[in-house]
């Protein structure tokens, strides 16, 4: 394989004694082939030609989530990472990860990332809902989410995190799903109370760069997905989330499109919807407003016939079951 020279931009940062950061971008260039790893590229800068380079490795075969940085914009483990496939032009950019506090270079504080794991109790607890039997297939879903490695790209490149800091990540969700699917959990209803709360399940905007940046296919949103299920069978229906997402059932049931006239209000209230008034008077002008009287699809018959299979065949968010089709 032949080997290139390539451009390895670099955003170097330090935080300086007022707790600011200082940041800079530079460049270093290396003899590589396009299935060098990036971390491997990283490593000779640091031995050969800049030892105040810092960054964190481990393992080298992606599995301890130490080299979780920005690389080719996106957030991927260095020791994974093949210089072939995120050049462009034989350039390769790399920076932290995003949304979490920097201490040098690429080296994060990850204080932060897992104090928002421990705080939905990543353990079992006993409790009434133990199961008494267990399944062949219980621990289908459990097994899952356990791929996580606690490396942060989920939350590095999550949209939500980025403008919402108190939003407690993709990677303690999944972590919480972990124990809220697991047949040995004692405590299931009283988690799912916890994470119906504001910046917990209902947070999340289904963006789903979680699902593609992470490493091991863990897909933290499908876990969230389940949890509002779970919450809302539950019964934890208060809030702008599961009304929200509760009236799009209802409005798709009954006619196949959404009342996105009321949508609002069904929402937030009464008070919620006076709060966005302005916003309601620009889009008047802008002519885009939703029909007081929205129309029905065609095909309802069809609509019907799928959630009579649904409520016959409630699909098993516990485990893998079987898939229930129309003949």
């Amino acid at each position: 394989m032949p080997v290139t020279n390539y451009t390895i931009r670099i955003q170097r940062k330090r935080k300086t004694s007022d707790g600011r950061i200082d940041s800079h971008w530079k460049e270093y260039t290396v003899k590589a082939t396009e299935t060098t790893t990036i971390l491997s590229v990283l490593e000779e800068i640091k031995g050969e030609q800049d030892g105040t380079l810092t960054f964190r490795q481990s393992c080298r075969s992606a599995i301890c989530g130490s080299c979780a940085m920005k690389i080719g914009g996106r957030t991927r483990l260095a020791c994974k990472t093949h210089v072939g496939v995120v050049a462009r032009d034989n350039v390769v950019e790399i920076t932290s990860q995003a949304n979490q506090p920097v201490l040098k270079d690429m080296a994060i504080d990850i204080g932060p990332f897992f104090e928002r794991i421990h705080k939905i109790t990543p353990y079992l607890a006993e409790g009434p809902e133990t199961d008494a039997v267990t399944e062949e297939t219980a621990y289908d879903q459990v097994n899952h989410v356990t791929q996580c490695i606690m490396c942060g790209s989920c939350y590095s490149d999550c949209t939500m995190a980025e403008v919402s800091p108190e939003f407690i990540g993709p990677a303690a969700l999944a972590k919480a799903f972990r124990f809220v699917s697991d047949p040995r959990e004692g405590q299931k209803t009283r988690r799912l109370k916890q994470l119906a709360e504001p910046h917990m399940m209902w947070s999340c905007a289904r963006c789903a760069m979680c699902v593609e940046t992470c490493p091991k296919d863990v897909k933290p949103m499908e876990a969230i997905v389940k949890l509002r299920t779970r919450g809302v069978a539950k019964g934890f229906n208060d809030g702008p989330g599961p009304k929200h997402a509760l009236a799009f059932h209802n409005d798709i049931k009954q006619s196949g499109h959404l009342n996105e006239f009321t949508l609002m209000m069904r929402t937030v209230g009464i008070m919620g919807t006076l709060e966005e008034l302005g916003t309601a008077f620009h889009l008047l002008k802008k002519g885009k407003v939703p029909s007081l009287f929205p129309h029905k699809s065609a095909g309802l018959a069809e609509l019907a016939k799928i959630y009579e299979i649904l409520e016959q065949n409630p699909l098993d968010v516990e485990t893998k079951a079987k898939e229930v089709v129309p003949e």
